[in-house]
C-alpha cells in the first residue's frame, strides 16, 4: 500500500443520514439492571443465565465491566485487574515479563454481552427505540439498532438494511438471535482515510489488516500475500481448533499426573497414620512415664508428613494451575467458535495463539512425585530403641526383686525413668 495506517477496528455500521447519531447495541449493564429487577425470570432465562455464567469476571464472580484476558486465559473485570498485582487471582500464575504481555481486551465478551442485553431486552418486551426511546418494533442487524415504527420507515427509505420484527425475534432462541447477529458482524477495511466505512472481503497477510478493493490495488509489495478474507478467518479458527485438540493430549498428561500426586498425597497420608497406629500400639505397652517419648514421637512423624506433604501439595498446586489455563483454554476457543464474530477472531488470534502455544511448553513429566516410605522407618527405629531400653530395665527390676544376690547390682541406664531413656 501506498499509505501505512496505523491498525485501527472495524468502524461501526453505517447510521440513518435522517436521524440523529445514538450508540448501536445497549451497554451491558442494561442486561445486569433488567436482571435484577426481575425476580420471577423463566425457565429459559434461567438457563440463560447459566450457559452464560462464563461471561462473568471470574475473580469475582460479578458481572465483567471491561472484561480482560490475561495470558494465563482467565477474564477478569477491571476492578479485579486493578487488584491483582502481579498474578492472577485466579490460577496465581505470575505476570509474564515483557512488553507483549499486558491484558487483551477481551471483545468477545464485550460483544457477546451486548448482544445478549439485546436479546433480553427483546424477550422481556422491554425494548426502546436507540433514537427516539419509544417502544421498539424492529431490529436492525446492519446498524445493531432496535428502531419503532416511525424510525423504521425513514431507516428503510434511506438504508434499506436487513431489520426483523421483534416480534419475529422472540419466538427465536438466544442462539439463533445470537448467530444471526454474529454472521452480521461486517468487516471493514483498515485503512482510516476512508470517509466512510468500506466493506471488505480480502485480508493482505503482509500488513496483517483487512483491505478493501481499492487498497488492495494500491498494495504493490503484498501483491501474493492477500487472501480471501473468510478463508483467513477459517483458516485461523482451524488453527486455533487444532492447538486445543493437540492440548487434549496435554490435558490428559497433567491429568495423569494430577492422579498420581493425590494418590502420593493418598499414599503419604496412609503411612502416616500407619506409622501413627503402631507407635500408639506400642507404647501402650509400656507404663505412663512414656507419653511424654510418645508426644514426641508422633510429632517427629507429623513434622515428617508436613514436611513432605508441602513439597507434593506444592506441585500439586502447579498441576491444577496448568490444568485449569489448558480447560478454560479450551472451553475459550469453543465459545468464540460458536459465538465470536470474524472481527473479533481477527483481534484476538494472535494472543490465543500465543498463550496456547506457550501452554504447548509445559512438561508434566518432572513433576512426578514418589512417597519414600522409608523415611518413616526413623521413627519405628527410636521408638524400638526406646522400648527395648525400658522393658530391659523393667526385667532387671523383676529379676531384683525376685533374687536378692541381684538386688546389689546396679541398675540399667536404661530403666523405667522416661528421663534416662536415650534417643
Amino acid at each position: 500500500m501506498q499509505q501505512d495506517p496505523e491498525p485501527a477496528g472495524s468502524p461501526g455500521p453505517q447510521q440513518d443520514p435522517a436521524l440523529p447519531h445514538s450508540p448501536s447495541m445497549p451497554p451491558p449493564e442494561a442486561l445486569s439492571e433488567g436482571h435484577q429487577s426481575s425476580h420471577s425470570d423463566s425457565p429459559t432465562e434461567q438457563a440463560t443465565e447459566e450457559e452464560f455464567q462464563f461471561l462473568r469476571c471470574q475473580g469475582c464472580r460479578a458481572e465483567a465491566k471491561c472484561p480482560k484476558l490475561l495470558p494465563c486465559l482467565h477474564t477478569l473485570c477491571s476492578g479485579c485487574l486493578e487488584e491483582s498485582g502481579i498474578q492472577c487471582p485466579v490460577c496465581q500464575a505470575p505476570w509474564p515479563s515483557g512488553a507483549g504481555a499486558q491484558a487483551l481486551d477481551n471483545v468477545f465478551f464485550e460483544s457477546l454481552q451486548r448482544r445478549l442485553s439485546v436479546y433480553q431486552q427483546i424477550a422481556r418486551e422491554q425494548a426502546f427505540c436507540t433514537r427516539c426511546k419509544e417502544l421498539a418494533h424492529y431490529w436492525c442487524f446492519e446498524c445493531e439498532q432496535l428502531i419503532c415504527a416511525k424510525c423504521f420507515e425513514a431507516h428503510q427509505w434511506f438504508l434499506k438494511h436487513e431489520a426483523r420484527p421483534l416480534a419475529e425475534l422472540r419466538s427465536q432462541s438466544v442462539r439463533e438471535f445470537l448467530d444471526g447477529t454474529r454472521k452480521s458482524n461486517n468487516i471493514f477495511c483498515s485503512n482510516p482515510n476512508h470517509r466512510s466505512p468500506m466493506l471488505t472481503s480480502i485480508y493482505c497477510r503482509g500488513c496483517s489488516k483487512p483491505l478493501c478493493c481499492s487498497c488492495a490495488l494500491l498494495d504493490r509489495d503484498h501483491g501474493e500475500l492477500k487472501c480471501d478474507i473468510s478463508m483467513e478467518i477459517q483458516q485461523r479458527q482451524d488453527e486455533l481448533d487444532t492447538m486445543t485438540q493437540d492440548l487434549q493430549e496435554q490435558d490428559r498428561s497433567f491429568g495423569a499426573a494430577q492422579a498420581q500426586m493425590r494418590s502420593a498425597i493418598s499414599q503419604l497420608g496412609r503411612v502416616r497414620a500407619d506409622t501413627e497406629e503402631f507407635i500408639r500400639e506400642r507404647v501402650r505397652e509400656v507404663v505412663a512415664h512414656v507419653l511424654e517419648q510418645e508426644r514426641e514421637l508422633l510429632e517427629g512423624v507429623g513434622a515428617r508428613y508436613q514436611r513432605d506433604y508441602e513439597e507434593i501439595a506444592g506441585q500439586l498446586g502447579r498441576l491444577d494451575a496448568v490444568l485449569q489455563r489448558i480447560r478454560m483454554g479450551s472451553v475459550l476457543v469453543q465459545r468464540m467458535k460458536l459465538y465470536a464474530s470474524d472481527q473479533e477472531v481477527l483481534d484476538m488470534h494472535d494472543f490465543l495463539r500465543k498463550a496456547l502455544h506457550q501452554l504447548r511448553q509445559e512438561e508434566p513429566q518432572s513433576l512426578r512425585a514418589t512417597v519414600h516410605t522409608d523415611s518413616f522407618n526413623e521413627f519405628r527405629v527410636r521408638l524400638q530403641g526406646l522400648v527395648s531400653c525400658i522393658t530391659q530395665g523393667r526385667d532387671a527390676a523383676l529379676s531384683r526383686r525376685a533374687s536378692p544376690e541381684a538386688a546389689s547390682t546396679p541398675r540399667d541406664t536404661c530403666g523405667p525413668d522416661p528421663r534416662s531413656a536415650s534417643w
